[in-house]
C-alpha cells in the first residue's frame, strides 16, 4: 500500500511542475489525435461534397 501512495505522491508532484513528464504525454496524444481527425476528415468531406451535387 505504502508503494502505491509513493507512486501517487510521485505522480501529483509530477503534474503540479511546470515541465511535467505526465502532461506533455497527454499533449502528444492530444496532437496526435487532433492530426488523425484533421486529415481523415478532408476526405470524408470530399466524399460529402461529390454526394451531395450528385443529388
Amino acid at each position: 500500500m505504502s508503494n502505491l501512495q509513493l507512486k501517487l505522491e510521485a505522480f501529483i508532484d509530477d503534474v503540479n511542475r511546470e515541465d511535467s513528464l505526465t502532461l506533455r504525454f497527454m499533449e502528444k496524444i492530444t496532437d496526435t489525435m487532433f492530426f488523425l481527425i484533421k486529415w481523415a476528415a478532408i476526405p470524408f468531406a470530399i466524399y460529402l461534397l461529390f454526394v451531395i451535387s450528385s443529388w
